[in-house]
């Protein structure tokens, strides 16, 4: 099990935009179908970028400030909003208007889906992109070659890593799915007292899953899956795990068969992902 405080992680300027600075707070095994990130992300000035797709599964949750997705459609902050593999979306266009550079930011977890096609780590990402500028340069989500050529950024990414183009599976979704927390009802847990739940959602044959739960002060919220990995984010309150302090954002990575024991030292809202374990004979891409 994993427990990091988000104090203990840097920032970093990633983004080939560079209007955004990310903390890098949970990752998996680079090697691995079911390869994740579980990420902060900064808005430090405006941001454009064009109509794109993934060959991966994101969900984001913005926590100051809204954030757009194209086509109308706002992510507000505390909704959440999943993005299926293969599915567009986009134009973005968020500037920071009245906002401070810096003071708008959201959670974004990136994950390889249920094709099989993996997802490229932070390192190797970034590896790539540094070997990629010898050659050429980035553009907003788009590759330019020295020979003019147009790619877009993660093609050429992911031809430089695998030696093979990048393929799209077909869209399980057309479209990003908005959930508002708000509007669910607290369900409260059977066999733990003073715990609720908000289960906002279970997507695709993998059945990864997104839930809210709340955790009074004093109780206690036990919980062990066999088949799935768990990344939980603190939202609000403080607690312990494993003799270890939580405090809005601290996240937790637990394995299957993990047991996460969390006593709450005042009221405490944990946002959770649930992601069933991917065979790796599955990956199709590498």
């Amino acid at each position: 099990m994993k427990i990091v405080s988000d104090d203990s992680v840097p920032w970093l300027k990633d983004h080939p935009t560079g209007s955004l600075a990310f903390k890098y707070l949970l990752t998996g095994d680079e090697d691995a179908a079911d390869n994740f990130v579980l990420l902060l992300a900064r808005q430090d000035a405006d941001f454009t970028t064009e109509r794109h797709r993934h060959n991966f599964d994101q969900f984001r949750f913005p926590l100051c400030g809204d954030m757009n997705v194209g086509q109308g459609i706002k992510l507000r902050e505390g909704q959440l909003g999943y993005f299926t593999e293969g599915a567009p979306y986009g134009p973005q266009d968020d500037p920071l208007g009245a906002s401070e550079p810096g003071s708008r930011f959201h959670l974004t977890l990136q994950f390889g889906g249920s094709s099989g096609y993996g997802y490229l780590g932070p390192d190797r990402l970034r590896a790539c992109r540094e070997a990629l500028r010898q050659e050429g340069e980035f553009i907003d989500v788009l590759y330019r070659r020295r020979d003019g050529k147009m790619m877009g950024g993660l093609d050429a990414v992911w031809q430089h890593a695998f030696g093979t183009r990048l393929e799209y599976p077909k869209a399980r979704y057309p479209s990003p799915i908005i959930m508002d927390p708000k509007s669910f009802r607290w369900i409260p847990d059977p066999g733990l007292a003073g715990v609720n739940h908000k289960h906002l959602g279970t997507y695709t044959e993998r059945g990864t899953w997104a839930e809210i739960v709340h955790v009074q002060a004093d109780a206690r919220w036990i919980a062990q899956r066999k088949d799935a990995r768990v990344l939980i984010t603190v939202l609000s309150g403080t607690g312990r795990c494993e003799n270890t302090s939580l405090s809005r954002l601290s996240t937790i990575q637990a394995e299957p068969g993990e047991l996460v024991d969390v006593v709450a030292e005042s009221d405490l809202e944990l946002l959770i992902f649930g992601l069933p374990l991917l065979n790796n004979d599955a990956r199709r891409a590498a």
